[in-house]
């Protein structure tokens, strides 16, 4: 069953709640393609928005370092809805396979040529997926946020953090006596992507992706995100 609900909580801040039990994440309404860019060694990457992740979402084959990469599934379409789980602004695929994060680009540069972006996706072999050490850029457009949360199951869409990164490096913690308090932080907050109100702890957790690490979805049922 579905249903919406529209509320004005705390200092006249509305929201509105959809209730779905479902996988959510911000909305793509289109990507357009920048150019072609160098990138740097795995120590000075371009885009670095997925860096201290292992899994996300549904995307577990393989994260490493700031990229994300698996040889039979990466398009263009696949590494804008990766992105889009972070809200990232630009996404950049590489060598075929590699798909990269981030909400500013162009560290080492512009490719002399856009040719050198020239290998094809493995995904898809129409679509081309960057070069060595070349990024093929493209910018996420996202519907403008309007207040409302979606209510999913925190077991949905999960994330975990690689090796020696803790999974607090992905969301913050602030006391909160509601939900529809902890639901107004997040509102309020920028880089709040879900949040998640424990009830034990009156303490809620602000996440800066639309995918919850395996510790808050083992303190609270559910999370809201925001579409």
């Amino acid at each position: 069953m579905q249903r919406s609900v529209h509320l004005t909580v705390l200092l006249s801040v509305p929201l509105a709640l959809l209730f779905l039990v479902a996988m959510s994440q911000p909305s793509v309404l289109h990507y357009g393609y920048i150019g072609c860019f160098v990138d740097g060694d795995n120590s000075n990457r371009d885009l670095k928005g997925l860096t201290g992740l292992k899994t996300i979402g549904p995307f577990t084959d393989r994260i490493d370092l700031a990229y994300f990469f698996n040889v039979a599934t990466v398009t263009i379409e696949s590494c804008s809805s990766l992105c889009a789980l972070g809200r990232f602004r630009y996404f950049g695929l590489q060598a075929q396979g590699f798909c990269f994060c981030g909400n500013s680009y162009g560290l080492h540069g512009a490719a002399s040529s856009d040719s050198e972006c020239n290998t094809n996706c493995y995904g898809n072999s129409s679509q081309i997926c960057g070069g060595f050490d070349r990024n093929s850029i493209y910018e996420n457009f996202y519907a403008p946020e309007t207040g409302l949360f979606k209510r999913v199951a925190s077991t949905k869409s999960m994330l975990t953090t690689a090796p020696g990164q803790p999974e607090n490096s992905t969301y913050r913690s602030q006391e909160a006596a509601t939900v529809f308090e902890c639901l107004v932080a997040c509102h309020r907050s920028p880089d709040c992507l879900a949040c998640a109100f424990v009830q034990s702890s009156r303490m809620c957790r602000l996440m800066r992706f639309a995918a919850v690490p395996g510790e808050v979805a083992s303190e609270a049922q559910w999370v809201w995100v925001k579409p």
